[in-house]
């Protein structure tokens, strides 16, 4: 099971299996499934979710897919991607490492800059430019239930404000998972 923050699409973009496929997203709004149908897209913007690649054995009921693999994370004219691979089940004569689904998820980048003539300047209600609003990119914070103190006191997380120990996420640079 592969954990996510913030919006991305789902797209199937490969199958060449016997069983059907699917992808499970699991998220405090619920779960989700999309048929592993070349072309099926599912889009999922939560803070926090997760998801899992399964098959249909015949006869019996759905299976988490053997092996995922997720590939490396790519950013292109402000469009972050990953590909994920996968492996229902492993029968004699097939290499362990045999593909027969594959993900791509993409995500939506921030602009780096806007130019402050631009209509996009102006501010939401909550005092937002709506620029900075849109597809902003995913930035770790500490929250109650991670047990560090976060920028607004014990256990808060105050988003905008760094937490210490927890890198700025900057785009079109790689940062590194923190752990607690």
């Amino acid at each position: 099971m592969l954990r996510f923050h913030g919006a991305w699409r789902i797209t199937v973009v490969g199958r060449s299996a016997d069983f059907d496929q699917r992808a499970v997203v699991r998220g405090p709004y619920g779960l989700r499934m999309l048929a592993g149908r070349v072309g099926a897209t599912l889009d999922v913007d939560e803070d926090s979710w997760t998801l899992s690649l399964e098959h249909h054995l015949w006869g019996r009921s759905w299976q988490p897919n053997l092996r995922t693999t997720p590939g490396p994370v790519t950013e292109r004219d402000g469009v972050r991607s990953q590909l994920l691979t996968s492996n229902d089940c492993h029968q004699p004569g097939k290499p362990l490492d045999y593909v027969n689904f594959v993900l791509r998820l993409d995500q939506a980048l921030a602009p780096a800059v806007v130019p402050s003539a631009s209509p996009l300047r102006a501010a939401r209600p909550n005092g937002v430019p709506i620029a900075a609003s849109i597809a902003a990119p995913v930035q770790a914070v500490r929250t109650s239930s991670s047990g560090g103190p976060g920028a607004g006191g014990p256990g808060v997380a105050v988003p905008g404000v760094p937490v210490e120990g927890v890198p700025a996420a900057v785009p079109g640079r790689t940062v590194r998972r923190a752990t607690w």
